[in-house]
Parts: C-alpha cells; sequence; structure tokens
C-alpha cells in the first residue's frame, strides 16, 4: 500500500506556477496536493523562482508556503526555497514591496523545521547583505527572519557553545556600518534578541546612539518611543536614557534643519518620554539617578525632562529639587572658586562657565516652551517660584560683568517670558503670587513682589484683569510686614493711571490701616499715601510712558475702556489723611516730610502747595521772635520720653524744598539763599513760603548767638531723658542749617566767605558744645555725637548710624573738606566733619538705589575718599613746631580724629567694594589725589599701595597709633592683591613688632593677601620659626610677646584651607564617578579639568601636612592643642573621602591612583601620623600633671576626650580606605604606617590618681601587653613591607575582617566623671 501511493505521488501531473497560485486561492481543509509531496518536485517548484518574472516571485512563493503545512516532511523544500529566494532578494532581481514582506512572513513559521547548519547559513547570508540596506526601508525585510534564527540556534543542543553562534553573529552586526535604515530595523527588532548579555546590549546601545545623528528627523520620535519600550523591558535602561540624553542634548543641533521643527521634535520626545515613565515609573528614577550623578551635565534638554517627568506627581518633588539643586550647585561652585586663591585660572573660568550654561539652559527651555512643549508650563511656573524664593542669591560684587544674573533674577525672567507667552499661565502665576506673599516670610515675600513689580511695569494691560486678584492680596495689607506691605502698595501705584478703581481701593485700605494699633503698618500706609501722590504726579507729566508695548498687550479696541487718567489732583484728596499723618509719632512724620521732597523733586511747583500745608503744623512749635518750642516735641508718658515731633527732620524738608524750587530771584527770599518763581506766587504758596524763609533766617540769626537755653526753648529745667531728646533736635535743626551754610560758601564770594566761615565755626562749636553737655547720652543721639574713638568698639557704635543719618548732604560735606589746607584748623571742626562722614557712609548702603533721594542727598558718596586721605595726611604730618606748643590733650584728640578718619575711608572702600566699577573708580581717586603723574605700567592696586598705604603704616607705627593700624590692615585687605601680600611679608621679616594685635593684622593680611601655594609656604616657614626658643631671625615679627597670637592666626588661616579642600573633596565624587562609570567627556575618558583638580587638590593636602607637622612638634597651650587636634581630624576626613572615592564601584575596574597621591599618603604616614600620636599622649600627660592644679581642668579633659578619639577614628578610618584601596590595586599603601593603639579615655579626679597610680600602672601595662600581641599576630599580613607579597584582588565586599573595630575606640566616661556630670 505504501509502494502504491509512492509510485502514485511519483506519477501525479506536475503543477505549473499559475496553478499553484490559483491552488493557493482555493485552497482548504483537503489533502495536500501529491505533487508537492513528492521529493522529486522539489527541485522543479524551486527552479521556478528563476524562470518567473520578477514580480511574480514573491506571489508564487508566499502561494507555496501557504499550501506546506509546518512540518519536518518538507524542511528539504523550505530549506531550498527559503535559500533562493534570499538569494533574489539580496541580489536586488526581486521588488522589495509588501508582497515580499508578506512572503517572508510566511517563512518564519517554517524556520523551526529548518536544519540548524542550514539555519546559520541563512543568518550569515542575512548578516552578509546588512550593508546593502542603505535606501529603501524594504530592503530591510530580511530582518525580519535573524531574530527567530538566532534564537532557534541558540535553544538548540545540536551544536556546542550555541551562545557563542549566535553571539558571533551579533557581532558581526555590531562591526558593520549602520545606515539610518539599518539602525531604524535594529531598533525595532532588538527586543527579540533574546540572547543578548549586557555587555553586548551597552555596546549595542553605543552603536545606535553614535549613528542616531543620520536618522531624518521625522523618524527620531518613533525611534526614541521604541528604545524607551526597550529600556521598559529591561534591556540596558541606564545605558538607553544616558543616550537619549546626551543626544538631544549634545549632538542634536549637529542637524541640518529649522530651528522650529527640532523644537517640535524635542517636544514629541518629552511627551513620549513622560508617556514612558507613567508606564514604567523605574525609567523615572532612571532619570534622576543619571543628572543627580553628574550635576554639571545640565542642558537644555536635561532641564525639559526633568520638568517633563514632573507633572508625573510621584516625580513632581524630586524634579524639582534636583533642577533647583543643579542651579544652586554651579552657583556655589562659582562663589567657591571666586574666593577659592589657591584653585587654577581655568578651573574658575569651568565652573563660571557651567553657572552661565545653566542659567541659559532654563531659560532656552522656557523660551522654546510654545513648541510642542505646552505639559511643562504648570511645571516651568512651579520652578520660576522655587528660584524665586532659593536663599542663594547672590550680590552684586559675586555676578560683576560675568554674565550671570543669579537666581532671583531667574526665576522673574522665567516667569515674566510665560506671562508674555502663554495665557493659560498668567492665572496661575497671579494666584501663586498672591499665595506666597501672604504665606512667605518677608524677605521670601520681597522676590514675589518684584516679579509682580516686573509684571505691573512690563504688561500693565493684560494685568489689569486681574484687578480683583490684587484687591484680594490687598484686603490683607493691614496684617502684612511693614516692609512687605510698603513694597506691594510701591510696586501695585504705577496701575492707578489705568485703573481708577484700583486707586480708590488702595486709598480705601490705606485709609483702614492709618487706623491701626501696629506703628509699624502705619509707618507702611504712610509711605503708601506718598507713593501715590507720586505716582499721580509723574503720570500728568508729559514724560516718556517706562511701559513697553509688547505683543501680549490689549488690542486697540479694549484699550479705550480703560481711564487712563485722573483729573483731580490726589495731592489735595489726600491733604486730610496727611494731616492725619501728623499726629502719629515721629517715625511716621519722618516719613511724611521725606515724601514731601521726594514730591517737589518730582514736581518743582508742588512746592507752595507743601508750604501751606506744613505752615500751620510748624507754628505749634514756633513763636515769631525765632525760638522753638522743642519741649512740646517731647512727650512724657510712664516716665519714658519720646520725640513726638522730628522739629529737625520738618526744618530740612523746608530746606531742601527751599533749595529745590525753580531758582527765580526773590528778594524777599535772597536773605537764606531762596527764591520763589511767579509759578509759585500765582499758586498760593508765596505766603507759607516767605513765613518759612523768614523763620529759618530768624532761627539762624538766635543760633549765631549762641544762647540755647534761653533762646530757643530750653531754660526750663530738664533732666534725663528730656533733655537728651531736646538736645539731640537741637543738634539736628544745627546740621540743617550747616548744610545751608555749606551750600552758601560754594558759591559765596570772596568778601562773603570769611563771615561765613566765621560762622560755621561757630556753629559746630555750639553744636560740639551741645554733644559735650549730654555726654551720657551719646549712642542715643546720632547726628551730633562721634562714635567712642576705639577700634573694638566700632561695630557698637556704628549701629545707629544704620537707623538715621546726618542732615549734612555728600556735596555739603565734601566743601566743608576743602576748607582746610593744614592741621592746625580748628580741631571741634574736624570732628564735626568726620562725624558727619561717618554716618553718611554707613547710612548710604541702606538706601535704596531707587530712592529719589539718594542723588539729592547723597550723591556721589565717592567724592569723600581724596579729601578723607588728605585729612588723615595732615593729621599724621602736623607742623613740629606748633605740634611742641600744642598740650597732651590736643594730641589725644587729634589720634582719635586720625582713627575716625581711617575708619570713614575703610567704610567707603567696603561700601565701593560691592561694585568692580565702582572699586576701580575710588581707587583711581585716591591714587590720583596724591600721584598727580602716574607711571602708565604701573597698576592702580600698586601705586594706591606704594604711595597710601606703606607710608601711612610707616608713620602710625611710628607714632604707636596701634588702633589706627589695625584699621589700616583692613582696609589693605580690602584692596587684597599680591603687592600687599609681599609688603605684609617684608613687615614680618624686618619689623620687631611686640603689641600682639598688631602682629595678628599684619600676618592675617600677610597670609590672606598672598597666592597660593606661597600662601601655605610662608605660613609653614613661620611655623618653622615658632619651633625655635630664641625668636626668629628671618621673621622679626615673631617674639616671646606675639608667638602665641601668630600662631593662634596661623591655625585659623589653615582652618579656612582646610574647608576649601572639604568642598573640593566633595567635588572629586564626581570626578572619580565619571572615570568609573565610562562618562567619557573627552578622548582620555576623565575631564581634563578633573585631572587638574585632582592633582591641584594633592599638591594643596601635601603643603597643609607639612604645616601640621610642624604644629604637633610645638610646646603649645592648651587651647591651641586641641585645636591642632580638631585640624588634624579634618584633614584626615578629607583624606579618607578621597581614598574612599578612588576605590572602584562593584563591576568597575580599578584605576591605579596616580604617583602624587601615593607620594601625599607616604609623606602623610611618616611625618604626621607618627608624631600625633606622640602629641596626643604629651597633651594627657599635661592633663595629668596640671589635674591638681584647678578643679576646672575635667571641663578640658572632657573637650579634649570628644577631639582625640574623634582624630583616632579619623586616621584609623583614613588606614581602612587605603587598605580597600590597596588591596584593589594590588599594592601596599600602608607601608610606611605606624600601627594605631588601643587606647582608653578615662577621666580620674585628683585623690583618684593619687591612690590609683599603681593600678593604672598595672592596667596599661596589660593593655600594652594585649595590643603588642595583638600586632604580633598581624604581623603576616600582606601589609608588612618585609613580606613582598602582593594584595589579591578581591571585592571590596570581602574585607570585613581588615576595618577596624569602632567598638574597642569607644571613649566610656568613668564612674568619677559620670559622678561630676550628676552632681
Amino acid at each position: 500500500m505504501t509502494t502504491a501511493t509512492a509510485n502514485h505521488r511519483n506519477n501525479s501531473p506536475p503543477l505549473t506556477p499559475d496553478d499553484i497560485i490559483r491552488l493557493a486561492q482555493y485552497h482548504t481543509t483537503a489533502p495536500l496536493h501529491p505533487y508537492l509531496l513528492s521529493p522529486t518536485s522539489h527541485e522543479t517548484l524551486v527552479s521556478h523562482l528563476h524562470t518567473l518574472p520578477p514580480s511574480a516571485v514573491s506571489e508564487y512563493t508566499s502561494s507555496l508556503l501557504s499550501l506546506l503545512s509546518p512540518s519536518p516532511s518538507v524542511s528539504t523544500l523550505l530549506t531550498s526555497l527559503l535559500n533562493s529566494y534570499l538569494i533574489l532578494f539580496t541580489s536586488n532581481k526581486i521588488p522589495h514591496d509588501r508582497r515580499s514582506l508578506k512572503t517572508l512572513e510566511l517563512f518564519s513559521p517554517h524556520l523551526e523545521n529548518i536544519p540548524i547548519n542550514e539555519l546559520q547559513t541563512i543568518s550569515d547570508t542575512i548578516v552578509s547583505s546588512i550593508s546593502q540596506i542603505n535606501r529603501d526601508p524594504d530592503e530591510a525585510q530580511l530582518l525580519d527572519l535573524l531574530p527567530k534564527c538566532l534564537h532557534i540556534i541558540f535553544n538548540s543542543n545540536e551544536i556546542d557553545k550555541p551562545q557563542d553562534s549566535v553571539d558571533a553573529v551579533f557581532d558581526r552586526i555590531l562591526d558593520c556600518n549602520w545606515s539610518r535604515i539599518l539602525l531604524v530595523k535594529l531598533v525595532s527588532i532588538i527586543h527579540e534578541f533574546k540572547f543578548v548579555g549586557k555587555g553586548r546590549g551597552k555596546l549595542y546601545a553605543q552603536k545606535v546612539f553614535d549613528n542616531m545623528h543620520c536618522v531624518e528627523l521625522q523618524d527620531l520620535p518613533s525611534l526614541v518611543y521604541q528604545l524607551l519600550v526597550l529600556a521598559s523591558k529591561g534591556f540596558n535602561k541606564r545605558e538607553i536614557i544616558e543616550g537619549i540624553v546626551m543626544f538631544f542634548g549634545t549632538k542634536m543641533h549637529s542637524k541640518k534643519a529649522s530651528s522650529n521643527i527640532i523644537r517640535e521634535v524635542e517636544g514629541t520626545v518629552l511627551l513620549h518620554v513622560n508617556f514612558a515613565v507613567k508606564q514604567d515609573p523605574s525609567l523615572g528614577q532612571e532619570i534622576m539617578g543619571l543628572v543627580r550623578s553628574n550635576l554639571q551635565a545640565v542642558d537644555h534638554f536635561v532641564v525639559g525632562l526633568l520638568l517633563s517627568i514632573a507633572r508625573i506627581r510621584r516625580y513632581r518633588e524630586n524634579s524639582m529639587g534636583t533642577l533647583k539643586t543643579a542651579l544652586i550647585t554651579a552657583y556655589k561652585d562659582y562663589k567657591f572658586s571666586r574666593h577659592c586663591k589657591w584653585l587654577p585660572d581655568d578651573l574658575k573660568e569651568e565652573y563660571l562657565q557651567n553657572a552661565l550654561l545653566t542659567e541659559k539652559a532654563v531659560l532656552r527651555i522656557v523660551n522654546e516652551s510654545n513648541h510642542g512643549r505646552e505639559h511643562i508650563v504648570p511645571s516651568i511656573v512651579h520652578l520660576g517660584f522655587l528660584f524665586l524664593e532659593s536663599g542663594e542669591e547672590m550680590s552684586h560684587k559675586e555676578l560683576g560683568n560675568t554674565g550671570l544674573i543669579g537666581s532671583q533674577e531667574l526665576g522673574i525672567q522665567m516667569l515674566k517670558s510665560l506671562f508674555e507667552v502663554h495665557d493659560m499661565a498668567r492665572n496661575e502665576i497671579i494666584e501663586q503670587c498672591k499665595f506666597r506673599i501672604l504665606s512667605l516670610k518677608p524677605d521670601q515675600s520681597l522676590a514675589i513682589i518684584r516679579l509682580l513689580g516686573n509684571l505691573v511695569q512690563n504688561y500693565p494691560y493684560p494685568i489689569l484683569e486681574y484687578v480683583s486678584h490684587l484687591k484680594e492680596l490687598l484686603d490683607y495689607f493691614g496684617f502684612m510686614h511693614s516692609k512687605v506691605a510698603s513694597h506691594l502698595i510701591n510696586i501695585l501705584v504705577p496701575l492707578i493711571k489705568f485703573s481708577h478703581n484700583l486707586q480708590d481701593y488702595i486709598i480705601l485700605v490705606v485709609r483702614k490701616a492709618m487706623f491701626r494699633q501696629e506703628d509699624q503698618i502705619r509707618l507702611a500706609a504712610a509711605g503708601a499715601i506718598i507713593d501715590l501722590i507720586l505716582a499721580d504726579k509723574k503720570s500728568k507729566q508729559n514724560m516718556p510712558s517706562s511701559y513697553q508695548e509688547s505683543s501680549s498687550q490689549a488690542s486697540s479696541s479694549q484699550q479705550p475702556q480703560i481711564t487712563r487718567g485722573i483729573s483731580n489732583d490726589l495731592f489735595k484728596e489726600l491733604s486730610s489723611l496727611l494731616q492725619r499723618c501728623l499726629y502719629q509719632q515721629g517715625k511716621v512724620k519722618e516719613v511724611v516730610y521725606q515724601g514731601l521732597v521726594k514730591l517737589v523733586l518730582v514736581d518743582p511747583l508742588t512746592a507752595g502747595e507743601v508750604f501751606d500745608f506744613l505752615w500751620p503744623h510748624f507754628l505749634q512749635f514756633y513763636k515769631e521772635d525765632g525760638e522753638l518750642n522743642i519741649i512740646q516735641c517731647i512727650k512724657t508718658e510712664n516716665n519714658k520720653a519720646c520725640i513726638v515731633e522730628p522739629l529737625d527732620d520738618l526744618l530740612s524738608c523746608v530746606s531742601w524744598v527751599l533749595s529745590l524750587q525753580p531758582q527765580e530771584k526773590s528778594e524777599s527770599w535772597a536773605s537764606f539763599g531762596f527764591s520763589l518763581t511767579q509759578e509759585n506766587e500765582q499758586a498760593g504758596g508765596t505766603v507759607s513760603g516767605e513765613s518759612f524763609s523768614n523763620a529759618l533766617s530768624r532761627i539762624r540769626k538766635l543760633l549765631r548767638n549762641g544762647n540755647l537755653e534761653g533762646q530757643l526753648g530750653l531754660d526750663t529745667p530738664q533732666e534725663g531723658e528730656t533733655y537728651k531728646y531736646s538736645a539731640k533736635i537741637m543738634s539736628g535743626v544745627i546740621e540743617v542749617i550747616l548744610n545751608t551754610l555749606a551750600t552758601e560758601l560754594e558759591k559765596a564770594s570772596n568778601d562773603t566767605k570769611i563771615d561765613l566761615e566765621k560762622e560755621l565755626i561757630d556753629l559746630v562749636d555750639l553744636h560740639e558744645s551741645l554733644c559735650t553737655q549730654n555726654n551720657g547720652a551719646r549712642k542715643e543721639t546720632p547726628r551730633s555725637t562721634a562714635p567712642d574713638l576705639t577700634y573694638k568698639n566700632e561695630s557698637d557704635n556704628t549701629k545707629w548710624c544704620k537707623e538715621t543719618t546726618t542732615f549734612m548732604s555728600t556735596s555739603s560735606i565734601h566743601h566743608l573738606f576743602q576748607l582746610y589746607k593744614s592741621s592746625n584748623q580748628h580741631s571741634k571742626l574736624f570732628s564735626f566733619v568726620l562725624n558727619a562722614t561717618f554716618c553718611k557712609i554707613k547710612s548710604c548702603s541702606n538706601v535704596a538705589k531707587d530712592d529719589p533721594l539718594k542723588g539729592l542727598m547723597y550723591g556721589d558718596i565717592k567724592i569723600l575718599g581724596p579729601p578723607l586721605l588728605k585729612v588723615i595726611t595732615l593729621l599724621i604730618h602736623p607742623d613740629q613746631k606748633k605740634k611742641e606748643a600744642k598740650g597732651k590733650k590736643d594730641e589725644e584728640d587729634k589720634k582719635g580724629l586720625v582713627l575716625l578718619a581711617l575708619i570713614c575711608l575703610k567704610e567707603l572702600l567696603t561700601i565701593c567694594s560691592q561694585s568692580p566699577e565702582e572699586m576701580r573708580e575710588i581707587e583711581d581717586m585716591l591714587s590720583d589725589s596724591l600721584v598727580e603723574d602716574e607711571p602708565l605700567n604701573i597698576q592702580r592696586e600698586e601705586v594706591f599701595i606704594t604711595k597710601i598705604v606703606k607710608p601711612l603704616f610707616s608713620k602710625l607705627l611710628q607714632a604707636k597709633l596701634f588702633h589706627e593700624i589695625e584699621v589700616l590692615c583692613d582696609i589693605a585687605k580690602i584692596i587684597g592683591c599680591k603687592t600687599i601680600g609681599d609688603w605684609a611679608i617684608r613687615i614680618c621679616e624686618t619689623s620687631n613688632i611686640a603689641n600682639t594685635k598688631i602682629a595678628k593684622n599684619v600676618v592675617n593680611l600677610a597670609l590672606s593677601c598672598t597666592q597660593a601655594p606661597n600662601d601655605l609656604a610662608v605660613a609653614q616657614d613661620m611655623a618653622l620659626e615658632l619651633i625655635k626658643t630664641t625668636g626668629s631671625e628671618t621673621y622679626r615679627i615673631i617674639n616671646n610677646s606675639t608667638e602665641t597670637v601668630i600662631s593662634s592666626v596661623i591655625l585659623q588661616f589653615l582652618e579656612s584651607v582646610l574647608a576649601d579642600m572639604d568642598r573640593i573633596s566633595m567635588k572629586m565624587k564626581t570626578c572619580f564617578t565619571s572615570a568609573y562609570k565610562g562618562i567619557q567627556m573627552d578622548d582620555n575618558g576623565i575631564h581634563k579639568s578633573h585631572l587638574t583638580l585632582e592633582e591641584t587638590l594633592y599638591q594643596r593636602a601635601e603643603a597643609v601636612m607639612e604645616l601640621l607637622s610642624s604644629f604637633v612638634v610645638m610646646n603649645l597651650k592648651d587651647l591651641q592643642g586641641e585645636h591642632v587636634v580638631r585640624l588634624a581630624a579634618k584633614f584626615y576626613k578629607n583624606l579618607a573621602r578621597v581614598s574612599k572615592f578612588l576605590i572602584a564601584p562593584k563591576g568597575c575596574k580599578q584605576i591605579l591612583p596616580s604617583l602624587k597621591f601615593q607620594k601625599l599618603v607616604e609623606v602623610t604616614c611618616k611625618q604626621l601620623t607618627g608624631p600625633l600620636y606622640i602629641f596626643m599622649e604629651t597633651m594627657q600627660q599635661k592633663q595629668q600633671a596640671s589635674s591638681r592644679a584647678s578643679k576646672g581642668i575635667l571641663n578640658k579633659i572632657k573637650r579634649e576626650n570628644r577631639c582625640i578619639p574623634d582624630l583616632i577614628f579619623q586616621i584609623e578610618d583614613y588606614e581602612k580606605y587605603l587598605i580597600l584601596l590597596g588591596k584593589a590595586c594590588k599594592m601596599n599603601l600602608l607601608r610606611h604606617a605606624k600601627r594605631s593603639t588601643a587606647r582608653d579615655f578615662r577621666i580620674t579626679g585628683p585623690q583618684e590618681h593619687e591612690h590609683g597610680n599603681d593600678q593604672e600602672h598595672d592596667e596599661a601595662a596589660a593593655q600594652n601587653d594585649l595590643v603588642q600581641d595583638s600586632e604580633n599576630g598581624e604581623e603576616d599580613d600582606a601589609l608588612l613591607p618585609d613580606t613582598g607579597t602582593p594584595f589579591a584582588a578581591e571585592d571590596s565586599e570581602e574585607d570585613d575582617s581588615l576595618i577596624p573595630r569602632k567598638k574597642s575606640r569607644i571613649v566610656e566616661d568613668s564612674d568619677d566623671e559620670a559622678n561630676i556630670e550628676s552632681a
């Protein structure tokens, strides 16, 4: 029967290709045609592939495959058919279209019936054709068969080492040149390669991202999505995330396409990442880990990526925190590089560029937020407010001309851009402003108010849509901090020109606030009234508007609906409210008086109205004969006096208003130097103005007589605070008159100058006599008294200058300086001018830059520098004959004036040092004042030091003016240049100074102004001289009187160096992580700056070690000994940290430590570690020797017993990591180390010490025996140099036996100490 069947198959009629195609079309479950099962027909069936037209080959092959069921019986036919079809496909003899794709899909189920050796051949054929895939995506259809082929081979038992076989095929794929078509295809099928290991998967990912720049822009989003799906399935997740980040952050710009298209593509990719993280949260963790591991690699795509995943609730806080940390870290690194003088210049520039790039990345992603990235807008709003609230704002001096803007300004620019572009973000920004102003602390709220003020100034029309929100915010005006309330009104008043309704609401809120009990709120309300009036005046002037129209402004059809102007005069409308302010406490009245001066500055024609407003109030304290009723200005309640009327502020206000009015001469005003104009007369202010002028003239005449008690209302007996405040007001009135006199002197002719100078000197005498009578209240009367002339009390004496200022303007003070050509002039006038200068300089920094009064009353404060310097020169170089004629008291007064003048100069330089431009200007002015012809090749700082600091120091040292030298050293430190450091070193070498304060300042100046590495070299030389007991020949400043204080200065300097090392050692973590994790930053694998940073750190650490080794051999006092121990502990902590970072993480190849590190380890073991143990033993012996001398010795022992165990722990921790590092590197890093000793610390009282010496000796001997046994047992360890055995390369997890046990190092309190503590 079987034979008959076979014969029947062989005798079956042959089928043509057309028959097979028709048969496939009508094929059912009927048995297969016998001809197809006949082995003799296979060759014929396969031959049809070569005879048919190319367009019919795929149809014929697919029809034939559809008729064949997957079974071993047809394996031969399938093998031949597939090989023939592959030959035709790879030789391009058949079209590559959807039919060929369908045909290849039909081959897939039959692959399991093909022999393994044939599958290997087929795989080789497919891989060999990869190089032809470069133009059409259909050319890559063959690759659909490759994953299943390799999968079958991998699971086969018929060949040896199937893993090697499939790996070889995959390696051939990796070695090929990938076209963009091939890359896209391989990414789509790589998930089917189940056999690919982690190593080859990493190479595959690297190959993908290396060739990803060839992919078309429209294919990138889908390609990234496929990669994300692949990563979510666990295929080299970290490498894929890192590759995506690196490509879009650094390589995307190489694409030749419009920026808008690139932005759209990146926006789509961000959406894909967002969706992928939602589906697989582990991808978000990888992204966060990648960014945190290298915060310096934050580019615009990383910012967008974090903002995108921040839309997912579980990652919101982490993403925002990471972005904030990246920016703050960049700022901190930059600020650290500015202050750290031993960092190389290229590293400083790198930190600056990193901060700049981080800022630009954030701003770029904000500016591109309207290109397919609208989903990140809420995250940008959140991030902007985070930057506003951050406390890491840099000063103007730190920003300088670097291009940085700071975190708060960055947040403002971000939110301004969103407010302009995205309508949907405006409501959220305004709501967040309102919420945060009310909920944050005052300092943080001010940053939010700055943002709101910028929005009001740049986009007034869109802001008007949110007036209701602003009104809700104003409802809390009476409950806000006064500073917040004042600034809020100040930024909202520009809107009143557009909204009368908002103006009325502000007035209503301010009226309510005037009835509050809190004094600060009433002060804020008074300031708000002034701001409203000033804004009204400015809006009515024909001045260019400061509001810039933008594309987001309201349309022209909407603008007419907005009320633009206010017809009535707001000053007149609010005059009743201002009158109420004049019945408030004195501080409120001061605000009103200053506000009225600002009003006249804005509109001089309102001077008459101001006079009419003030005159009735002034009459309450003024009599027609010129006397002032000062008693009415003082109020006493509960035996406590206070000023209810600052009459001096009132007269100052009137004086400035008289000087600010339009200057057209009027005879009735000429007597006081002021004039009225015709406009003033028409305005109705003539009567009040003339009255004020006459009143000031009478007061001036009465002051000339000098009888304060009888003529100015002080004849009533007064005591205590009442007299003190009366004198304060009176001295302020005198300063107002003196300010006017100085102005007149500037314009007076030679005939009248003599009389005016005499009058001015008389008034100064009167002012000083008032201060003398009120000597007990000097600190209470800052306008009339000088600070105590001692440098140590400078900070205390200047506190009051922050709250008030002198009534003398800067120009008046400068003119008074010009009156004197020699030092034998009136000393009281010198004292007055210097005190006024001091108060003016100290209060200058507290005045806002945009305050209108700053230009009027302060002007250019730098002009006081040259006259101050000349005064100092005159006082230090007196006429010898006149000096002998003067008494001792005059000399003491002159010394005090020198000190005060130097303090004024120091404060002036401190203010100017906040701005590099102003610092250069003041230095030029000071140098030009003493040097007429300055050489062109000499720098500005060198001229300042050579011509000013050096001569002054010599004269002051010769005159033994030690307090003055301290101030001069501070001035030199502010200048801070190499010349100062060299000069200070020469002073240390040549000057035998016994005064400890001078020695401290000079040594500190020498160390702080000397460039690295010479600074530590100088400190080391001084430390070596300190070891000597007979004094120093190299540094004459070191003697028996100064050696202790110089030691302290060097130790403090060393502490600052260790603080810098601590930050740098933390930065090394990023360096070594980049090296071990394979983050390629340049061709060598490690960023060059990291190598420079590492080398610089090792050099600095070696210098610190040498300096510490000098101190451990000194005979130091107790406190200094403790300081050395603490510094040594910090030093070893840094060494341990670096050693730990050098150890390769698990799975990474160990990198050998540099030769500089090995040298550092060697010299530290030799020169520091061993002597430190001796040093600590000596300290304890001193404790025991001095335990009987003082009962408080136990407290000192407790302190030392806290720092000594910490030092020992840090040493052993450092040595532990050296052991682990040595094993990983197979080298002995501790061959020069001294074995540490087990130590017990016990506080013993005097009695126990007397009776228990023998017992302690026995215990110590027993302990030493145990330690010796322990050491003998460890001699077989590979760390000993005589073994010569290299370390075994083991993982760090297996080294627990080498880690020192902390249990034996625990310091336990003794019974005596416990009793003492309980007592």
